[in-house]
């Protein structure tokens, strides 16, 4: 008997959501960080993430592997197949783009707002408080992408969480493995779950982001 979907459901949004969040925080206060750097120092840095994103998933599923296997640098936290491994996997895959998104943003904009900061007789300080409010839409976006991009993969799910029914199938695997089986009714319902929760996400940031969210006054 398969899983319910709801606790399918439920294990793939806790995962994702924490791999994703780390992956944005760490993006953010590394792009605000480099913001500050050359443009060309930008852009050189910005197309070794952008040429990261690329990797097949399946290959960094493969390096988490080697990082969590018994004998691995990280074996002693015996983390391979559980849901820590996924995390580890999904914030490893949405990472560079993140970092792509954010920085690309931030630099692109910094210059500008400091230049209206310090012709208004404010400190340079306040530029980071107006910046993130003016990206905001931006951000939101980036947040989603990331997200999505986190839940959606297989090749890392599948390698380090290895589809544990109970414990580490998350809907990518459990998609997978219904196909597998012919069992296509099932599939189609997580498939739709799983593009109806980025769907959602997107709807619920683009609502609360100008009146919860980003209120930095």
């Amino acid at each position: 008997m398969a899983e319910p979907i709801l606790f399918v459901t439920a294990r793939t949004i806790y995962i994702s959501s924490i791999a994703a969040f780390v992956a944005f925080a760490m993006s953010l206060a590394l792009g605000l960080v480099l913001s500050k750097v050359s443009k060309k120092r930008v852009e050189l840095l910005l197309g070794v993430f952008e040429a990261l994103v690329g990797v097949p998933t399946t290959v960094i599923g493969l390096l988490v592997y080697m990082l969590t296997y018994p004998k691995g640098p990280l074996g002693p936290l015996k983390i391979l197949y559980t849901p820590y491994a996924i995390m580890l996997g999904e914030f490893l895959v949405a990472f560079p783009l993140a970092v792509t998104y954010v920085l690309r943003s931030l630099h692109g904009l910094r210059e500008v707002i400091v230049e209206l900061v310090l012709s208004l007789g404010c400190p340079e300080k306040h530029a980071t408080k107006l910046l993130l409010r003016e990206l905001a839409p931006v951000l939101a976006s980036t947040y989603v992408a990331v997200f999505s991009r986190a839940m959606g993969e297989l090749g890392v799910a599948l390698i380090v969480g290895g589809g544990i029914e109970g414990y580490t199938n998350v809907l990518a695997t459990a998609i997978a493995y219904q196909v597998s089986v012919g069992n296509y009714e099932y599939a189609i319902q997580l498939g739709l779950i799983l593009v109806s929760i980025t769907i959602l996400l997107a709807m619920a940031l683009k609502a609360l982001g100008g009146r919860v969210l980003w209120r930095l006054d």
